[in-house]
C-alpha cells in the first residue's frame, strides 16, 4: 500500500525555493532493523530494501511512536523527511494500520551513530546531549559538498533539511576556554563577546550568572552587558548565582515546559513526595507485552546539584525484570497509583553521560527514560 503523506506537526517538509537554491544538498540515511543505510531522501520502499541488502520477499514497514505503523511496498514512495526508522516483517505478520498513525521516529545519525526520537526539532545543544557529546564538541551538518555545516548551541536543527552529522573534536580557529570545557567559533565565540553571550556557553539560564576573566591567579569581573575582546585560549569562570536549597520550582517548570511545547504528557506532582511522571511513554514497536508505560522519576530535594537517578514503574507493570534493573521494594503513591522502584541508574554508570547540573535536567531525563523503556527485554 502507499503511506499517505502527511506533514509532520510543526515543521515543513519543503524548503522555500530561495532557500533550496542556496544550500547544497544534505546527505541522507535510514535505519532498517537497526542497520544504518545511506540513501537518497527520495527513493521506493524497493530500493530501500535493496541498499540494505536484505531479503525482498519481506515487508518493510515506516516506525511510528504508537501501534499503527505503516507497511511500505514495492514501489511505494518514500520521503525520508517524514521519518527514516523502519523494521522488517514477514507478509504473514504485517497488519494493516487501524487508524492515523501518530507521530514517526527520526533518526539523527551522528558519526554513523543513529539515535531515534520522536522531536524533529532540536538545538544544536540538545542534539549533542542526544547523542551524548559534551557542548565542545564541534558538530557539523554531512552535505554533498565540500561546504559543510557548523552547528552552534543554540541553532534550531530541523530532522527535514537533514539528518546526518559528524563532529570534530580538534577545535579550530578562536577557542576558549569556559569552566575548564573549550569552546570555538562553531559554539559561537566571537573576536568580541558579552558577558551574558560567554554564560550561555556553559548556562540555560545566563541571567543568572557571574561571569570573571581568570588571568593566572587574578579574577577580572565581567558584566553581563559587558562586551570585551576574546582573544585565543583564554579561560573564563562562570558561577550560577541562584544556588539555594530546595529544588528550584522554576527550573523544573522551564524543563517540563520545554518538553510539553514539543508534545509530551508530563506533570510534576510536589507533594507528598515530589516527583514527575512522564506520561504513554512507548515502547518499540510489535512489543508484545505493553505498548506504552507512565514511568515516575523522584525529583532529589537539592535538585539540580543533586542528579536524577531511578525509575519507578506502577505497581504489577510487565515492564518490570524486562527494563534494565533490578525490582526493589520501595513504593511510593501518586496520581492515585502506587509506582514501584527499578534500580536504572543512566548517569551512574547506567549508559548515559555523567550528570552535569548546568545541561542535565528533566527534560534530558526524558531520553535516558524512553531509551530505557525502548530497550526492555522480551
Amino acid at each position: 500500500m502507499l503511506e499517505q503523506n502527511n506533514n509532520i506537526s510543526g515543521q515543513e517538509t519543503t524548503l522555500a525555493p530561495e532557500t533550496a537554491a542556496c544550500r547544497p544538498a544534505a546527505k541522507w540515511a535510514a535505519t532498517v532493523d537497526d542497520a544504518l543505510v545511506l540513501v537518497p531522501r527520495h527513493l521506493t520502499a524497493r530500493l530501500l530494501k535493496e541498499e540494505a541488502g536484505v531479503n525482498l520477499e519481506l515487508v518493510l514497514v515506516r516506525d511510528y511512536g504508537s501501534p499503527n505503523d505503516v507497511p511500505l511496498e514495492g514501489e511505494a514512495k518514500i520521503d525520508l523527511a517524514e521519518g527514516n526508522v523502519f523494521y522488517l516483517l514477514p507478509r504473514c505478520d504485517v497488519k494493516q494500520p487501524e487508524g492515523c498513525p501518530e507521530k514517526p521516529k527520526f533518526a539523527f545519525i551522528v558519526d554513523d551513530r543513529p539515535e531515534e526520537t520522536l522531536n524533529p526539532k532540536q538545538t544544536g545543544r540538545t542534539l549533542r546531549e542526544l547523542l551524548g557529546f559534551v557542548p565542545s564538541v564541534r558538530l557539523f551538518r554531512d552535505y554533498e559538498s565540500p561546504h559543510d555545516q557548523p552547528i552552534g548551541l543554540d541553532e534550531v536543527v530541523l530532522f527535514v533539511d537533514g539528518p546526518v552529522f559528524y563532529t570534530r573534536r580538534g577545535e579550530k580557529g578562536l577557542t576558549i576556554v569556559v569552566n575548564k570545557q573549550s569552546f570555538g567559533e562553531a559554539d559561537g565565540v566571537k573576536p568580541e563577546m558579552t558577558g551574558r553571550e560567554i554564560a550561555r556557553l556553559v548556562s540555560p539560564d545566563p541571567n543568572q550568572t557571574e561571569v570573571t576573566h581568570v588571568k593566572g591567579k587574578e579574577r577580572i569581573k565581567i558584566g553581563l552587558d559587558e562586551k570585551i575582546k576574546v582573544y585565543n585560549c583564554e579561560e573564563f569562570c562562570v558561577i550560577r548565582t541562584n544556588v539555594k536549597g530546595g529544588f528550584e520550582v522554576s527550573r523544573i517548570e522551564r524543563e517540563i515546559g520545554s518538553l510539553k511545547e514539543n508534545g509530551s504528557e508530563v506533570t510534576f506532582v510536589p507533594s507528598p513526595v515530589p516527583c514527575t511522571v512522564y506520561h504513554r511513554l512507548p515502547t518499540r514497536s510489535g512489543y508484545p507485552y505493553i505498548s506504552e508505560s507512565d514511568v515516575l522519576v523522584i525529583v532529589p530535594p537539592a535538585y539540580p546539584g543533586v542528579m536524577l537517578d531511578g525509575a519507578y514503574l506502577p505497581v504489577g507493570s510487565p515492564l518490570l525484570g524486562r527494563v534494565e534493573g533490578s525490582p526493589q521494594g520501595h513504593t511510593v503513591q501518586a496520581l492515585g497509583r502506587n509506582w514501584q522502584l527499578v534500580s536504572y541508574h543512566p548517569h551512574n554508570g547506567g549508559g548515559g553521560p555523567a550528570w552535569n547540573k548546568d545541561r542535565h535536567g528533566l527534560h534530558t531525563y526524558y531520553t535516558e527514560i524512553l531509551s530505557w523503556i525502548q530497550r526492555a527485554r522480551q
